[in-house]
């Protein structure tokens, strides 16, 4: 038996069910998993009989020869009719015999039936991958040392695959560094030997057919018949199917090629093929793409081919389908990959690069790509119709641009009502949620129409309809409803007259409004202590946009149900909210994420972690001043006083005094009292000199909020539970399973100093064990979650 042969316990577990309670063990893997080494030595000491598929002279031998085990190699070469059926019939006629058998395929058919009824183990190439401890196991049975560090980049760069780990071993031994020039020959040795084990044996109609699709990480039938042109694409698939573990299923209608084979087929199409016959085939998927109107892949391929052009007229494209603020985040990369003369030739991609640099606040950028559509309007002639398209876009931007505000809109909307009227302009489509569940505080701050709201949903309402076309459907209503909520009014009369219209939102309207309307309805029913309707009403939403492909929402409904389980003490669901799926940013800012932000903020105070918390809300502030966003600073101002009081930090009375100065500005209620008793101490501690009348209401509405959810924000650990620096030092040890004598050795204290430490750490933690402690610091945030 080779001595340097790693089986994995999980492999060998299921040898040895294999051999109590099994007929036939199958290795399904793609070459250089190690089946047959593997194979020979989990069976040495049996009475096994070897054969090959390969050899022309394999036959299926009769059950009275002397043999316990028959082991089967290159299985996917055995004739269907002649060799399987026999070895089938062989299998259910020998009860007493054993069968392994080793296959680059999938198992026939004719075997499905023993794997259903448990008789069949199948361990696949995923079974097979080395593991950290598999590395480490082998490197010291090869004598070389490896630190841990190179044991991370090894399992990075191979992915566990056997034979580059082994191929590593023996390029490092006897004790070379590991270092990128070693990582480039290993890899460089594992092609070599795909290209003759694999590569060379395929006949050439393959070869063409994988290096023709290996540019794309996945694809479907559809797409290698356009790719390729190759009218037999359906069976070169089912054919790589059947008799290599190559491909693999994404779903049951697109596929993907196993990571080591691609990187594999994308050097051996570098050696092949031109660089303009390669541009040429991903051209070809990018034509795939844009037929489906699935634009994101399609610039990907577009952009990969260096085809500017298409880039260009695709970008004109989305924008058209995808409105507002939305997609210029997404289509970024894209927009930046055009060359200059490109976008000055096209009045859509100045405008969306316009609004693109306001998003990363870059608002000179912004106001320069205004200024050269402005530039190409004045060079158009009255009946152009490029000049015309120009002036729909300058009024979009002029509604649209964040850093504009709202003030200049009274006059900004009639104007271009009249321009529509007497069609002079043909406007874009808007966004005025940009996908949050708001238009209050959506694309833009409604906050100074807030103050006016009853006479401008008089005065406002048809220009605005006409202006905005499908996204004014329900508008209007939804708009004063929010903002009546905002300023702590009793709104369910109201949302009695907007369900209705959700037909019409659905049939006539947009998602964005579909989105708002159920949001404001959610808030509602959160603020009347209605927390499982709250939950209910966005699920069934988050349900229904997921049906239809609407996945830029769900983000922020994913936020709005984390909110909704802070409220209700579900701080597991919270955490699992802030681990997966919050954006985790601090040093880029992406302002179409901010209630993201907030909510990701929120989770970690009541983490009790406030430096977090303040580091996630700092870089809002300069958007927030910039682009007069009202609500948002409110929201922020709040946060950031309550982490400040966490800490201690006597800051908290200027910022909650900035919130509240602000809130009564505008009358709103909602805005500050939503966070409830998390707010509650420190409106008691602060003497505000405001609005009396107004913070009379604010404090009814808190005190009510509080009485629904008492323990909203509230830290898992209180106050006098907290640990202390030491303690905490100590719990990293703990949890590294350090001894009490080390922990003492490195800390330099006694060690019945750092037992007294430890009790204390148990008790604050409401454990008994030190194996406990660790789930206990995982749970409360005090250790990282990979420690």
């Amino acid at each position: 038996m080779t001595k340097n042969i790693i089986i994995k316990t999980s492999v060998q577990k299921q040898f040895d069910s294999f051999m109590m309670h099994g007929r036939v063990l199958f290795f399904s893997a793609p070459c250089g998993f190690g089946k047959t080494v593997l194979a020979d030595a989990l069976l040495h000491g049996q009475n096994v009989l070897r054969q090959s598929a390969a050899d022309p002279d394999c036959a299926i031998p009769p059950s009275e020869q002397d043999w316990d085990i028959l082991l089967i190699d290159d299985l996917q070469l055995m004739q269907e009719e002649a060799g399987q059926q026999a070895l089938c019939e062989l299998i259910r006629s020998s009860p007493e015999h054993r069968f392994v058998l080793l296959s680059r395929g999938v198992p026939p058919g004719c075997l499905t039936a023993f794997q259903y009824t448990g008789l069949m183990t199948v361990l696949e190439a995923d079974d097979l991958l080395f593991d950290e401890g598999d590395v480490r196991r082998l490197f010291q049975l090869s004598g070389v040392n490896v630190t841990d560090s190179e044991i991370d980049g090894i399992l990075k760069e191979s992915v566990g695959y056997p034979l580059g780990v082994a191929i590593t071993a023996r390029c490092m031994s006897p004790d070379k560094p590991w270092t990128p020039e070693l990582v480039a020959r290993v890899f460089h040795e594992v092609f070599l030997y795909f290209e003759t084990a694999i590569y060379r044996r395929f006949d050439l109609p393959v070869r063409r057919f994988l290096l023709e699709l290996a540019p794309f990480e996945s694809f479907d039938l559809k797409m290698a018949r356009m790719v390729s042109g190759d009218p037999r694409a359906g069976e070169r698939l089912d054919w790589i199917f059947r008799y290599t573990t190559m491909l693999r299923y994404d779903d049951c209608q697109r596929f993907h090629f196993w990571p080591g084979f691609r990187a594999f087929l994308l050097w051996e199409m570098e050696r092949e093929y031109t660089e303009e016959k390669r541009k040429a085939l991903i051209s070809r998927g990018g034509l795939y793409y844009e037929l489906k109107e699935d634009y994101a892949h399609a610039l990907e391929c577009y952009t990969s081919g260096g085809d500017h052009s298409k880039v260009s007229e695709l970008l004109v494209r989305n924008a058209e389908l995808h409105p507002g603020m939305g997609h210029y985040a997404e289509m970024e990369k894209y927009y930046r990959s055009l060359p200059e003369a490109e976008i000055l030739a096209s009045p859509s991609l100045m405008q969306g690069m316009s609004m693109l640099c306001a998003l990363v606040m870059d608002y000179e950028g912004s106001e320069r790509w205004y200024g050269e559509l402005q530039k190409f309007v004045e060079h158009c002639g009255r009946q152009d119709a490029a000049g015309k398209q120009a002036r729909g876009r300058l009024a979009w931007l002029d509604i649209s641009l964040p850093q504009r505000g709202v003030k200049g809109l009274t006059e900004t909307i009639p104007a271009v009502f009249r321009l529509l009227t007497n069609k002079e302009v043909a406007l874009p489509s808007f966004s005025v949620t940009s996908a949050l569940p708001s238009i209050m505080n959506g694309g833009k701050d409604f906050s100074e129409w807030s103050k006016k709201d009853d006479l401008l949903y008089k005065t406002l309402r048809l220009p605005v309809e006409a202006v905005l076309g499908r996204d004014s459907v329900c508008l209007a209503d939804c708009a004063i409803a929010e903002s009546k909520f905002e300023k702590g009014e009793d709104v369910a009369g109201r949302m009695l007259s907007l369900l209705p219209q959700m037909n019409e939102v659905r049939n006539h309207g947009t998602s964005d409004m579909e989105f708002a309307v159920s949001g404001l309805l959610a808030r509602s029913q959160l603020a009347n202590g209605q927390p499982t309707d709250a939950r209910r009403t966005i699920e069934v939403l988050h349900e229904c946009f997921v049906e239809r492909g609407l996945t830029r929402f769900l983000p922020n409904m994913d936020a709005m149900l984390c909110r909704i389980d802070m409220h209700t003490g579900d701080l597991d669901a919270a955490d699992a909210w802030y681990r997966e799926k919050a954006p985790c940013e601090p040093t880029h800012l992406n302002v179409m994420r901010r209630y993201q932000y907030l909510t990701q903020a929120m989770v970690e105070i009541m983490q009790n972690r406030p430096d977090a918390a303040l580091l996630t809300l700092s870089p809002m502030e300069p958007y927030i001043q910039n682009c007069a966003r009202i609500i948002d600073g409110i929201h922020l101002n709040v946060l950031t006083a309550i982490a400040l009081r966490r800490k201690k930090d006597e800051r908290w009375r200027e910022r909650l005094t900035a919130a509240l100065d602000a809130a009564a500005e505008y009358r709103f209620i909602r805005t500050v009292s939503v966070y409830g008793t998390a707010v509650l101490p420190l409106l008691g501690a602060l003497e505000w000199d405001g609005d009396k009348k107004w913070y009379k209401q604010l404090m009814a509405a808190v005190r009510m909020q509080a009485a629904f959810y008492p323990h909203f924000l509230e830290p898992r650990l209180a106050p006098g539970e907290e640990l202390t620096p030491t303690e905490l030092q100590i719990l990293h040890l703990i949890c590294a399973d350090k001894s009490n004598a080390e922990i003492a050795q490195i800390m330099d204290v006694k060690l019945p100093t750092v037992k007294t430490h430890v009790s204390h750490i148990l008790d604050k933690l409401d454990v008994k064990r030190r194996a406990e402690a660790r789930t206990a610091a995982k749970k409360l945030r005090l250790i990282p979650d990979d420690l």
